[in-house]
Parts: C-alpha cells; structure tokens; sequence
C-alpha cells in the first residue's frame, strides 16, 4: 500500500514542478491593423448611369358614358387612330328621348299656365283701379304670376338637360390617340358614370418615369444631362429625351423622387406601360472627388468613409455620395484633395483607431 502511494506522488512532483516552475508571459500590446488606402485627387469624370423605367401616355382618358341605355353602334373599330370630336359609340337614346318629350310637355303646361295668371294679374289690377275688388286680391294674383315664371325656368330647365342626355348619347373623342379594346359589345347595357366602354391613349409624346435617390435630386435639377431610353434587349432609342418635371415630393416609403421624362414618338412604337431603362449620360464638372465605391460604410441611415490622418490615426468621416462611375462613386461633400481613405481593411478598424498602411 505505501509502495503504491509513493508511485503517484512520485508521477504528480514533476507534473507540479513544470506548472509551478514555468511563469507566463505578459500579453504586449495589440498589433496595429493593416489597411490600404486610396488618396483622394480631384478630377474630370463622364457619368453615366441606368434607372428602371415605365412608359406612360401623355393623356390617358377612360371612354365613359353620363347616361345609362344600352350600347346602340360602335363607329370605330377597335385599336384605330381617332380625331377629336369623331363619334366613336352610340348609345340608345329611347330613354332620353321619352325624357325629352315629358320635359316639353312641362314647358308647354307651364306656358299656358304663366299666360292665364298674367291675363288674371291684370284683370284684377284694372279692376283694384276702379276700387272693384281688393288689394290682397291683387298680391295673390300677383304672387301666382310669379310663382307660373318660375315653374316655367324650371321646365326649361329640365327640357334642357333631357336634350343634352339624347347629344351626350352619342360618345366622341375627347382627345387625338387611339383607342383600345372595348369592353362591351352592342346590346350590352351601359351604366351612366359607371361602365368604362373603352380607353383612349395619346401617346406622342410619351413619358417615362424613373425614380431618383433623394440625395440625386440636386444633381439633376442643374441640367446638362443628356437621356435615352433603352429597351429590355439594351437597344437604344432612335430620340433623345428631356426633363418633363421633377415630383414635388419624396416617397417617403423608398426615399425616391419621381422624375419625369418625355420622348417624341411620332411612329407610335412606343406604348403605354411598358418597361425599360433610362440612361442618363452627364458631366460630373471639373475637379471631383471621386473614392472606390468598397469605401463607402453606410451603418444606420449614415454614408461615411474612413479617413487616415497624418499621425495613421482613423477617423470616420460622413460624406454625401453622388453618381458612380465604373467602380468609383463621386462624393459631394466630406472629402478633399489629399485625405487617405480606407479601401481594404475597414472591418478591422474604428474611430480613433492607429494603423498600419500597406
């Protein structure tokens, strides 16, 4: 038993001996990240850039009759060129005419009736004269006279707007374009305000809308930007376009702005709602400054850089980021000639950080 006691504790003095013996190092200080760095150096760029577009006619109005019956001739075939003013539908006046005779009847009526309250009013106002009959006589006769003008106003009135429902009957282009599909054939009923019969597009000039960041805004509203539309194969168009209007506010959903552009289509090849691109060609001016895009951090709605001073201290540095060119984006502000920004390295260092330049 004692012999094998003096076994272990003759194992466990060297392996104490070791951990006892041996002290550990201090730590040293941390070594400094390595980053490379680009050097700011104004320049001259071209820019140019693509933004998803979608087409629109200039007008775009949707065929509707003001008075209900049901669909009596279509005068223009589906898909045509039409002018303004041609009748396109007709529908059947029936109704409207049976409302025109009624109203005309009333007129009539109220005719007769204002001619034999006027030949009262003045009988009754000869004979007030003569101190024939009273003077509260006179002021009813007078007071229903006047009441038969007014019925007769109204009539009129009516008879008028009935005449109008049988002209309204008959549909005619508001606008030069062309029509599509109709949505109902003869013999279908017609609701007034309701049905929407057809739809009539002008379409020379078109429009493509693009939506810009907000932070672009300013660059667009100097002009000096050239625009042409591209299809989804990449063709261009054979015209060049130009700013419509820019929206007057911010989506506030994206942070984009609505631009608006036009484009001649004298050969109609372009349509309403269809897709493409926008390239917009332009002159970021004399001496920008300009940083490869992998250098902008965008960290919680902020756009900064990294800045390495003279000391290889790093120092973030918010900048306002602007058109990209091939893999370089353009800053506005932020930046000047001479700053050393990060390039590679910068998930390695913070604020404040002292580094190594490669």
């Amino acid at each position: 038993m004692h012999r094998t006691r003096n076994i272990y504790i003759g194992l466990l003095l060297p392996l104490l001996s070791a951990c006892g013996g041996k002290k550990q190092a201090p730590a040293g200080p941390m070594p400094k990240p390595s980053v490379s760095v680009y050097e700011v150096k104004p320049a001259t760029f071209k820019v140019t850039e693509k933004f998803p577009a979608t087409l629109t006619g200039n007008v775009i109005v949707d065929i509707k009759s003001d008075v209900t019956g049901f669909l009596e001739a279509i005068r223009a075939k589906d898909g045509s060129t039409v002018k303004k003013g041609q009748v396109l539908y007709e529908v059947d006046k029936s109704r409207s005419q049976a409302t025109y005779e009624q109203s005309e009847a009333s007129v009539r009526l109220a005719e007769a009736d204002l001619a034999l309250k006027k030949k009262d009013f003045e009988r009754y106002s000869n004979l007030l004269k003569q101190d024939a009959i009273s003077r509260q006589t006179v002021d009813q006769a007078e007071t229903a006279l006047r009441t038969a003008e007014a019925n007769l106003v109204a009539a009129k009135a009516a008879r008028a707007r009935s005449g109008t429902d049988i002209n309204h009957a008959v549909l005619r282009a508001p606008i030069n374009g062309k029509i599509g599909i109709a949505t109902i054939r003869i013999g279908d009923l017609v609701t007034a305000g309701q049905t929407v019969i057809n739809t009539l597009v002008n379409e020379d000039p078109i429009y493509a809308d693009i939506d810009l960041p907000q932070s672009r805004y300013a660059d667009f509203s100097k002009g000096g930007q050239q625009f042409y539309l591209l299809s989804g194969t990449g063709e261009r168009y054979a015209h060049e376009g130009k700013i419509l209007l820019v929206n007057n506010v911010v989506d506030p959903r994206t942070g984009t702005i609505r631009m608006r552009l036009t484009f001649p289509n004298p050969q109609g090849t372009l349509k309403s709602g269809m897709t493409g691109a926008v390239e917009i060609h332009s002159a970021a001016g004399s001496n920008q400054v300009a940083i490869p895009s992998r250098a902008i951090v965008e960290l919680l709605g902020e756009v900064k850089a990294y800045v390495v001073d003279r000391n290889n201290v790093v120092q973030m540095r918010p900048v306002e980021r602007g058109a990209v060119v091939d893999s370089m984006m353009i800053v506005h502000s932020g930046l000047q000639a001479g700053d050393r920004v990060v390039v590679d390295g910068i998930q390695k260092v913070h604020q404040g950080d002292t580094v190594n330049i490669k």
